[in-house]
């Protein structure tokens, strides 16, 4: 199931930020993910390259500054249209994985988000649920169910 996110205000070059391998959102600002794959790794900020850059053995952070073990999700970005990267916290992930849940449980979609927590921005996820619409069916055709919907 696909969730359709409307954004309202502006065009979508004001949504650049959003639509990149690595997604910043600010506080309010949404992106529709679904999760792909996580993985444990090393990250550290690179002067050389001036980015952050990501290792899977901490033998091969020599030069790095910063050097820290984060959980780096893959997920797909629907603005994007393609595969983007979250790095996250201890917090940050259980926060995902209850979110996680949810979504094995109710269905739905995974927006990710950015919350202000203090001095630092934490990233967030929240689940969007479907709505469906509440039908009685008892004493109802299914013919005249399907016409609400052809």
């Amino acid at each position: 199931m696909h969730i359709t996110v409307i954004i309202e205000g502006g065009d979508l070059d004001s949504q650049k930020h959003l639509r990149t391998s690595y997604p910043r959102p600010a506080e309010g600002e949404a992106v529709p993910v679904t999760f792909i794959d996580m993985r444990e790794v090393f990250a550290g900020w690179s002067p050389e390259l001036k980015r952050t850059v990501y290792k899977q053995d901490f033998m091969e952070t020599e030069g790095l500054k910063r050097v820290r073990e984060v959980f780096l999700l893959e997920v797909y970005n629907w603005l994007y249209e393609g595969i983007s990267f979250i790095e996250l916290s201890e917090m940050e992930l259980s926060q995902f994985k209850e979110v996680l849940d949810q979504l094995a449980e109710k269905g739905g979609e995974i927006v990710y988000t950015r919350r202000k927590q203090g001095q630092w921005m934490i990233n967030y996820f929240r689940l969007v649920e479907p709505e469906l619409e509440n039908v009685s069916v008892t004493g109802t055709s299914m013919d005249k169910l399907f016409e609400k919907y052809v």
